[in-house]
Parts: C-alpha cells; structure tokens; sequence
C-alpha cells in the first residue's frame, strides 16, 4: 500500500468503492458499444467523464500510476469527442480500453496490500500515446507546456497595485511526473486552509479541463494571509509531487517596461478578501468531491455504508430477537397468579416492533443479484475473443433482490462456471453446423425463488455430457463406490464437480486442470448451499446452486421430541393437526403413512429419524406437522408443539464437522427465551428420500 498524505487513509475505502464502480459501469458501456459496433455521443461523454472522475480521485489519492493511465485515456476522448468523424482503428480501441479498465481494477486490490507495491503502466500508457497520436495524424504526442516554457517570467501582473500589502504571493512548481497537479492543488488548499486564509488562486477554477495544462506551465499561484509566512512555506514543500515552493515579492517598476495588455488575473481587494475567504472555506470541500460526482446525478439522498457496519447491525437485531424471547417466555412469568394483559399488550407490540426492525435492515442489504450477473458480460466476451465461439449471454430475473452477502459469494462461483459452460459447454462453429444446430449458442444465468432459498442457474444449449465419457474417467481415477449400472444420470454429472476431475484431454486457458468446479462447490456448501449438475447429451447443460435466502433470523415452530426441542420453518410447514389411529396406515414393508383428506403422506418420527428416547410413540398422543418442500410432502411426528416465534439460526461449531449433521437435516442451533437450545431442521433435507428427483 502507498504511503498517503496525512488524512486520506480513510478516504481509501471510499476511492476503492467509487472508483471500483465507475470501472463496472464503464465495462457495461464498452461492451454494449461493442456490440453495437458504434460509440454514440452520450457514451463518448460518459467514458471521459469517468476517467476524468478516476484521474482526479487516483491523484488526490497519490496514485500517480492510476491517474497517469486514467488521463491517458481521458486524452483519447477528449480527441473522439471534439471530432466524432475521426478514424481510428475500432478493435484496437477497445483492446486498450478493456486493457486499461483490467490494470486499474487489478490495482484496486493491491493498494489494499501492504506488500504490494504500485504497478507500472508505462508500456500501456505508451501504447495509448501512440494510439492517440496516430488518431491526430502525428509522429509522437505533443511536447507538454512545461516542457516548452523558457526565458524570464513576467510575474508584475500578480501583484495589482491596490492589492492590499498583507496578502502573500507564493507559487507552488509539481514534478513533471504528476499527472493531475490541479487534483495535488485541491488537496493542498484544502490543509493550507488550516493555517493560513486563501483568497484566491490561478488557475481561479482548478477544476476546469486547461488547469492542468496552465499549471505545469506556470505553476500554482496562491494568494493567501497569514502570520507564519515561513510555516506556509514548510507546508507547501511538503506537499505530495511539489517539486518546488517559493514566496513571490512584487518586482520592482521599470520605467520603461510596457504596460501589459491583457487584463491581469483575478485578484481581490482587501474589502473583498474577507468574503473569499468565506468563500473559499465553503468551496473547497465540493470541490474535493467534484471528480467523484458529476453534477447532474443527484445522489445526495444516498449514502454509502460499509458491509461489517451492516453485518453488526443486523447481529444486534438477532441478539435482540433472542433478549425479547427471553423477556416474554420468562420461566419467572408463570404461576404469578397476576393478570398479565398489560404486560402481553406490551410485548406484542415490541414483537411487532422487532419484526419491522428486523425487515427494516434485512431490506437495506438486499440488492440485485444483476450485480453479479453483470460481471459475466465481460468472462464471455473475453472468451469469444479468444475462442471464437460467438457465445451469446442472456439473464433472466436479474432483478431478484439477494443479501449482498450472498453477492459477494456468487461472484467466484459464477464466473467458474459461466467460463465452463462457453469453454467446455459450447461447441465451436463447425461442431455445431456438423450437428445440425441452428440456434445461436446462448449461455443462460437465471435467478429466482424457491421454498426459501435463491436459485441460481447457468443454462448452455452446448453439447452436454456425455455419461458413458464420464463414468470412464470416475473409474479411472478410483471414485465409484458401487457398480457402474447402479449411478442415475445425475449421480455421474455430479462427478464433474469432483477434485481433479476432467475429462478435457488437453489443459487449455480455461480448463484442463480439474480445478475449480470442485472449489465452487465447497464454498457454495460452506454457506449451506448446494450445487447441482444436470444435463442432456447433445442438447445442453444446467448447473443449478441453491443458497438458503434467509440468512440468521426465521419464523419457526419450536416442538418437543423427548426431553429436546427441535425448531421447523414455518414456510415449510402447511398444516398441522392430530391424528386418528383410523387415518394410520403400516404397509407390508414396515413403511408408514398418515392419511390427510385425500392425501396419502409418509410419516417421519423425529425421534427415531435422530434417535432420541423416551419421546411419544403412541400416534393419537403427538401431534403431525404436515411440511411441503417443492414437489414433496410428508408429514413429521413430534410430542407437542412449544410455541411459534422468531430464532436465531447460529452454524454449529467447527469442532463438528465430522458429523453429518447437515445431511441428517439439522442447519443449526439456537437459544430460546427459556435459555434452553434448540436445533433448527432443514425440512427440504429431511424429505428428501421420499423426492422423485433425489438431488
């Protein structure tokens, strides 16, 4: 990480955010631009504004490398933009735009770094140079204006004879390797401020496009009062990039020197001073803010917050849903012999208030998983480059809303195996004319809702899998644990996500290794999550991940079962009722049913499904919870219910992850108001022997 100026460590987070942003919307418009194969005039704007915007922020940051190959760029436009009939070479272009984009988020990450130090983008920004300069017809980019300065400055014009004897002249002269010396001047004046009172500059707006230009030629001029004339000295050497800082006197009338012709700069009267400086001290802040915002996005009602601030919020909810269960299922409650109303108002009202609480914040961090999606553009326009398949991407319900946790956990996922399905999904050309197909190769990513959970999927209409292929490999490399015609369809795909497994025959850029799938799929598992392969030789495949949508905090109802408590979702359970031994039903293979209506149900015993003792065995003495789970019902046989209310779903230790505990149904414990622990079901998991499709 670079060493910054005093005081713009903490801006780190907010440049890394912004600037991060700003790069994924400017991907957004290369490759729609791309594909259009046309830059309009609105694009054109918007691509210089945001690398004027990322050139002013990497500068005031001191990331003279970000903000040299950001203003690089910006030079490109500044040429598209004053003459749109300009020819230049249209790939090319983009390459170095998608080049550029590439470096400046890579660098994003390692500033973050201590031990990281920053890149060097001069072969890129020699390369852009080039580019620019061709574009205007010429041998090499022009010499800069500081370069070409020589002789004898005259400086009388900076010192107006009204101008009042107590405001100080000093000129400050950056290094010829600052990028933006009017972004280092922001920064500058906005600490001199503390010392001394600024009544003016030249350049006057050092926000305007020829500032930088006037600044390396003649360097930064400020006018300022103060009592430590020596002080703003020190202070204006020290600044980042100052090559050098001097006072200017007023140099002394020559009788025959001409009266300068233009108009002098603007200066101000002492009268007018006092209200500079007013004025300045107001200005200076927006102007500090000026590259990141661009004037006509009005973003002031929204703030940026980081995750952990949320993560803690939402960790005070839950131990708050626990503190009002402890409260309202105090054990000190029952036998008082009081009437209670008063007190069952009260916490029926906190319930609701909690509850609002708990949609309020949950609500402020959901976001559209299209943020993740977006990101694939990119993976497959790279890979049609490259590969040459002409993969086209298509989303659909990109605007389902998802914690942003699980955002951020989709994103190495996705690209795994978005590049697997146009990589060794997708056929190439001339395999799929050979087949037949008309259709254009169409990788599809869908997000929905499903039974509390997000699902996600990746869809190609490739060539899918051939199982004969890829029951071959299994035992080849020793993974099959019973005879070959015993696996069903998707027991074999489910191999291709298996460590080392691939049945690629040569290790390309994308894949070969038999690494990564098997990584997607532990980290989707770590979450509580699941990963499932399907697919249909010749015509296509889908990989499937289901994430639990609910991350802490559900509605639950908490039933007994011997002398343990076991909490089960209310969104999956539909009814629940006593049984009659009449509505009983034990088939010959020792399989039982419960008959609800017109319904014939499995039967699941908790107690003999986690082996507990001592609980209700009698049909007639428990109560049945009929759940439903996709395509799946059943029905679970408990002693009684405890109660219906909110718990907090924390994930069991790692000192148990040798227990299948997951497999058995079990997604985690928790503490009810009585401070006893319940264990919270994974309905869908339970009944899942009793699924037509087992996956």
């Amino acid at each position: 990480m670079p060493k910054f100026e005093a005081g713009m460590e903490g801006m780190l987070d907010m440049f890394v955010f912004e600037t991060g942003d700003l790069l994924e919307k400017l991907d957004d418009i290369l490759m729609r631009t791309e594909q259009e194969e046309t830059i309009g005039t609105e694009d054109i704007n918007e691509i210089f504004r945001t690398m004027h915007t990322i050139k002013g922020s990497a500068a005031m940051m001191g990331l003279q490398n970000m903000s040299t190959l950001a203003h690089a760029v910006e030079d490109l436009f500044y040429i598209i933009r004053d003459d749109p009939d300009v020819k230049y070479d249209k790939p090319g272009l983009y390459e170095l735009l998608f080049a550029s984009s590439d470096n400046l988020k890579n660098e994003l990450e390692n500033i973050q770094d201590d031990d990281i130090p920053l890149s060097d983008f001069s072969e890129l920004e020699g390369k852009i140079h080039a580019f620019a300069a061709n574009m205007k017809g010429e041998a090499a980019p022009e010499q800069s204006a500081s370069a070409q300065a020589g002789g004898e400055e005259d400086i009388s014009h900076l010192f107006p004879d009204d101008e009042d004897e107590s405001i100080l002249t000093y000129r400050v002269t950056y290094q010829e390797s600052c990028a933006m010396p009017s972004a280092r001047g922001f920064v500058l004046l906005r600490g001199l401020g503390q010392i001394a009172e600024v009544c003016s500059t030249v350049p006057v707006d050092l926000d305007e496009d020829s500032a930088d230009d006037e600044i390396k030629a003649h360097g930064l001029i400020i006018k300022l009062i103060t009592d430590d004339a020596q002080k703003v000295l020190e202070f204006l050497e020290d600044g980042i990039n100052v090559e050098k800082a001097e006072q200017l006197h007023k140099p002394e009338k020559k009788a025959e020197a001409p009266k300068p012709a233009a108009a002098p700069e603007k200066t101000l009267t002492p009268k007018q001073a006092d209200k500079a400086v007013e004025d300045a001290k107001a200005q200076q802040p927006q102007k500090q803010q000026a590259p990141k915002k661009p004037a006509e996005k009005h973003e002031q009602s929204i703030i940026s917050v980081k995750l952990e601030k949320l993560d803690q919020l939402l960790d005070l909810v839950a131990e708050l849903v626990i503190t009002q269960g402890a409260v309202t299922s105090s054990p000190d409650l029952k036998g008082l012999g009081v009437d209670l109303d008063r007190f069952n108002k009260s916490a029926r009202e906190l319930k609701k208030l909690t509850d609002e609480l708990q949609d309020s914040v949950m609500s402020i961090r959901m976001v559209p998983v299209s943020t993740a999606f977006q990101k694939m553009n990119r993976v497959v326009r790279d890979m049609n480059q490259k590969l040459g398949k002409g993969v086209t991407l298509e989303f659909v319900g990109e605007e389902t809303e998802v914690d942003k946790s699980i955002v951020d956990i989709l994103n190495d996922p996705l690209m795994h195996i978005t590049r697997n399905a146009v990589d060794h999904g997708i056929e190439t050309p001339q395999e799929r004319a050979a087949a037949g197909k008309t259709e254009p190769p169409t990788v599809t990513l869908s997000a929905g809702y499903d039974s509390g959970e997000v699902v996600i999927s990746c869809r190609d209409n490739g060539a899918g899998m051939d199982r004969a292929k890829i029951l071959a490999k299994a035992k080849k490399n020793g993974l099959l644990t019973k005879p070959e015609n015993e696996y069903t369809d998707k027991e074999v795909y489910n191999f291709t996500v298996a460590a080392g497994f691939s049945t690629n025959e040569k290790i390309t850029e994308y894949s070969g290794r038999g690494v990564g799938m098997d990584v997607v799929k532990k980290n989707i598992e770590k979450v509580g999550g699941k990963l499932i392969v399907d697919s249909e030789f010749g015509v296509g495949s889908v990989f499937t991940i289901r994430i639990p949508l609910s991350l802490s905090i559900i509605d639950v109802l908490s039933v007994s079962v011997g002398e343990n408590s076991f909490s089960v979702p209310i969104s999956s359970v539909r009814e629940a009722f006593s049984c009659k031994q009449e509505n009983y039903i034990l088939d010959p293979d020792g399989n039982e049913f419960v008959m609800l209506r017109d319904m014939c149900l499995p039967l699941i015993r908790l107690n003999r499904h986690f082996g507990v003792k001592n609980a209700v065995e009698e049909i007639e003495k428990g109560i049945m919870l009929y759940c439903k789970e996709q395509d799946t019902d059943a029905v679970l046989f408990a002693d009684s219910i405890i109660s219906d209310q909110q718990i907090v779903v924390k994930p069991f230790s790692p000192l148990l992850s040798s227990f299948p505990l997951k497999e058995a149904g079990m997604s985690g414990c928790s503490i009810l108001g009585d401070g006893t622990i319940t264990i919270g079901l994974d309905v869908k998991e339970i009944l899942r022997p009793f699924a037509k499709d087992k996956t």
